[in-house]
């Protein structure tokens, strides 16, 4: 069985690959000041899939890199479900994959 930082990596991969599938990925960067919102999610500054790109993965990367202990709970995929409701597109591999990663953690 493989690690739970090499199944996060795989994830990571994954879902940076679903997102750009998905038409959900962009080419720019939000604002810093967007960025540095401190509301779970960055709901107030972010769209779902902003968070995904440019919070989610990016910090989670950098725990993998460095070696550093990765949290102990991970509760995504709950949002992701009631936010991707509403969303034109199907997004069910985006929403498994989120539960997958929040399994890691339980």
């Amino acid at each position: 069985m493989a690690s739970i930082h090499t199944q996060l990596q795989q994830y990571l991969i994954k879902l940076e690959g679903l997102l750009k599938a998905n038409d959900l990925w962009q080419d720019s960067q939000p604002s810093i000041i967007a960025l540095s919102s401190t509301k779970p999610f960055a709901l107030d500054k972010l769209s779902l899939e902003q968070w995904l790109q440019f919070i989610f993965i990016p910090r989670f990367q950098v725990l993998l890199d460095e070696q550093l202990p990765l949290p102990s709970k991970v509760a995504v995929a709950p949002y992701a479900q009631e936010v991707f409701k509403d969303y034109a597109q199907s997004t069910a591999e985006i929403e498994q994959l989120l539960e997958e990663i929040d399994e890691l953690f339980s």
